[in-house]
């Protein structure tokens, strides 16, 4: 199955018009770079990066900010290739635009719905561009006016009725971070998007692509299962 299913990856993902972490190409980028580690297999790692080449083509202003699959998933995705040493670069250069574009959305703002349904990948591309610059001795995403406006913000969320445990426990990675300014306990990590349904064996060709729910993410999770 492994070996239809990678196949089937490889000629529907470039046809996907959606570019983000969750459901898109960013997500299966990711998933072929440790394939090919998993493999080593250059071939695997070539192709993920025509895909990394394909989504900055294709990145316009009309992207949404969102995680799933807007612009602040894709920050993770390529934060996340940089720090596992899948590819080379500076996070605050390549994420510049996108940390500016998040700096003019108001966090003292947070409606019930952002909380519900876009506050965990947003506390976990804040996390990772933060831990980024730490690996990279550079100096820190946002200005310290945004950072103390988030300070202020994940504090008064922390005991929020509508905060899930992950968000919980990630909103106190980034306080204990932000008192103390010396150590970021934050591993990024694929699985945090993968959730455990189960793919039918016998329609592969009829299932979703991506991380989340797709075929990438029911591969990565039994390639990890296999080298953890």
């Amino acid at each position: 199955m492994e070996k239809k299913a990678i196949h089937h990856l490889l000629l529907k993902s470039c046809f996907l018009r959606d570019l983000g972490l969750f459901h898109g190409k960013m997500g299966i980028s990711l998933f072929f770079y440790h394939y090919s580690q998993y493999t080593a297999n250059p071939v695997y790692s070539d192709f993920a990066g025509d895909l990394l080449d394909d989504i900055w083509k294709n990145i316009h202003n009309r992207m949404p900010d969102t995680f799933e699959s807007g612009l602040t998933g894709l920050a993770w995705g390529i934060e996340y290739l940089i720090q596992n040493n899948f590819v080379s670069g500076n996070g605050n250069e390549i994420c510049e635009e996108i940390d500016e574009r998040v700096m003019s959305l108001d966090p003292c703002r947070i409606t019930p719905k952002f909380i519900e349904k876009e506050l965990e990948g947003f506390l976990h591309y804040v996390l990772i561009r933060t831990l980024g610059t730490i690996k990279q001795h550079s100096f820190l995403p946002f200005d310290k006016m945004y950072r103390d406006d988030l300070f202020r913000v994940f504090l008064s969320l922390q005991h929020h009725e509508k905060i899930n445990k992950s968000c919980r426990r990630l909103i106190q990675q980034y306080l204990d971070f932000a008192t103390d300014k010396q150590e970021l306990n934050y591993i990024p990590h694929l699985s945090f998007f993968i959730n455990d349904s189960k793919i039918d064996e016998n329609n592969i060709l009829l299932s979703p692509l991506g991380l989340r729910n797709g075929v990438a993410g029911m591969l990565y999770k039994q390639i990890n299962q296999l080298t953890s």
